[in-house]
């Protein structure tokens, strides 16, 4: 009986040394149209799926492999005689090897300018199938989705030995995990179709997600843990310059750019440990970044620093002042990168700036030890024409502008969060207290540490007063106004107080914990 290897591939990788290992161990190769060219074209013998079926490719190669003689050859079960059998009786051969990749639908929904036309095209019918048949029979059929595992596979070929079950087993799975991911890639394509919304229900009865590994990490948060990166697109980061990224690194630039997307004026976030310690705005880049620093002059050192407007050569000279580990901005001036590489280990990165004007993928997904929790992203959204001044003092125009800065800021903390800020710099946070109140004294204490004067400041709470001890404390240092969620059952008590004390109190109705 004729031994048969099916080829079927896009990513040509390795397929020529794959292709001639096979011919010499006797195996006679089949290949759909395109590898069938490819593969004549180097010389390798091969017979078009064509030949075989009897059946022309139809429908613009939409109809192929889908075949009996096809499908049998990779479904029947050795060990089965009656399948045997029928195989026998119909003339049709075993297929022990399939070696296929699916059409790069991810890869052109990337290309710039594609249609959608062309993405349908680009979806793969018969090449999952082929993958899924030849996975359910891996005890009788060598499945090969990866380039990487050819050699492998031919190292037991060639040597005249079987391939073990285990190998079998891994190249299964990796086959099943393979379609998977390439069958959610397409749907997370239907899903960004305007049309999709009309019908998209409030929240999903099935959430799938598939992600390749883009590199693996040294570790994770700590050395003695594993890690990797992985994506389902293609990355908006660019490395220009440094080290390759660390587990932390990457936690540490999504703080950062869930912070710049907050900001329409040139803004400067520090960032240490997933927490912000500074934040500064202003028309000018260099002045935003003074203020940012100015916030808290210690906590930048071995932090990030990241910006929302092309990097000029005036703010790279003072970001390169302090140890930086990693400065991200959505592009450089001329000169600034060679001035900024001189650092060899500062990671220097380039990001897409679409990342801070919308989210591909409306819901965020938290792993626990017993399940999953999806919920929609805290985009902070609120329209400040919305929110009630509910204290006797009104807000002016520049302490307006200061909470609505403050109020920013707050969503970015952990809970409990108390940010103390003028219209266009921090003075003081303080941040994952297990008390409100001591998140209060800890960002007075922040404030007062680095000198800032406070008369006139503005406070914003992520979540509501439970007692007036924080507004009795905020007078004392001179706070003018205050913004937070409320509906405690101590607002009263809360506006009774800043009432006492001439504070404008503006609260908005939502509430933005990070837990």
């Amino acid at each position: 009986m004729n031994k048969y290897a099916l080829l079927s591939v896009s990513d040509r990788r390795n397929i020529e040394k794959l292709a001639a290992a096979l011919n010499e161990l006797g195996y006679a190769i089949l290949a759909t149209k395109g590898t069938s060219n490819y593969l004549d074209n180097i010389g390798i013998n091969n017979i078009e799926i064509a030949r075989l079926t009897r059946f022309p490719e139809i429908l613009n190669g939409r109809v192929k492999t889908l075949h009996p003689r096809i499908f049998a050859g990779i479904l029947a079960d050795r060990e089965n005689l009656e399948h045997m059998k029928t195989l026998e009786e119909l003339g049709i051969d075993c297929i022990d090897l399939v070696a296929v990749n699916l059409y790069p639908f991810a890869e052109t929904w990337s290309r710039e300018g594609v249609t959608h036309s062309e993405l349908i095209e680009n979806i793969d019918i018969g090449g999952p199938s082929l993958i899924r048949a030849a996975a359910k029979n891996y005890k009788s059929v060598m499945v090969l989705t990866d380039p990487q595992d050819y050699e492998s596979v031919l190292a037991y070929l060639q040597n005249n030995k079987e391939v073990p079950l285990e190998l079998r087993i891994h190249l299964a799975h990796k086959a099943f995990e393979y379609v998977s991911h390439y069958d959610t890639i397409i749907a997370e394509y239907f899903k960004s179709l305007d049309s999709f919304k009309e019908y998209s229900p409030n929240i999903p009865s099935y959430y799938s997600i598939s992600c390749k590994l883009e590199q693996p990490l040294r570790y994770g948060e700590n050395p003695h843990q594993m890690a990797g990166f992985y994506l389902s697109h293609q990355s908006p980061l660019e490395v220009l310059s440094g080290k390759e990224l660390s587990f932390n690194n990457h936690q540490d630039i999504d703080a950062t750019l869930r912070g710049l997307r907050l900001f329409e004026q040139p803004a400067v976030i520090i960032t240490k440990h997933c927490n912000p310690c500074g934040i500064g705005v202003d028309s000018d880049l260099a002045l935003a970044y003074e203020k940012a620093y100015k916030s808290d002059t210690d906590s930048p050192y071995g932090g990030i620093v990241g910006v929302n407007r092309s990097l000029d050569i005036k703010t790279a000279e003072l970001i390169n002042r302090v140890f930086t580990e990693i400065i991200i901005a959505p592009d450089y001036d001329t000169g600034v990168l060679e001035f900024l590489k001189k650092k060899k280990n500062r990671r220097v990165i380039k990001y897409n700036p679409e990342l801070l004007n919308k989210f591909s993928e409306p819901w965020e997904l938290k792993c626990l030890t017993y399940g999953w929790l999806l919920q929609s992203w805290d985009l902070v959204q609120e329209n400040p024409e919305e929110w009630e001044v509910v204290s006797e003092q009104k807000p002016e125009k520049d302490e307006w502008e200061a909470l609505i800065f403050a109020w920013k800021v707050v969503s970015l903390l952990r809970s409990n969060a108390i940010a103390i800020t003028g219209k266009d710099r921090v003075y003081g946070l303080g941040a994952g207290q297990t008390s409100r109140i001591d998140s209060t004294h800890l960002a007075l204490w922040k404030a007062q540490r680095y000198g800032h004067n406070l008369s006139g400041a503005v406070c914003a709470s992520d979540g509501f007063f439970p007692f007036r001890d924080s507004v009795d404390e905020l007078h004392k240092y001179g706070i003018k106004a205050i913004i937070e969620p409320g509906g405690s059952k101590s607002d009263n008590e809360v506006i009774e107080a800043c009432n006492e004390y001439g504070i404008t109190l503006v609260l908005t109705g939502y509430r933005h914990f990070k837990h």
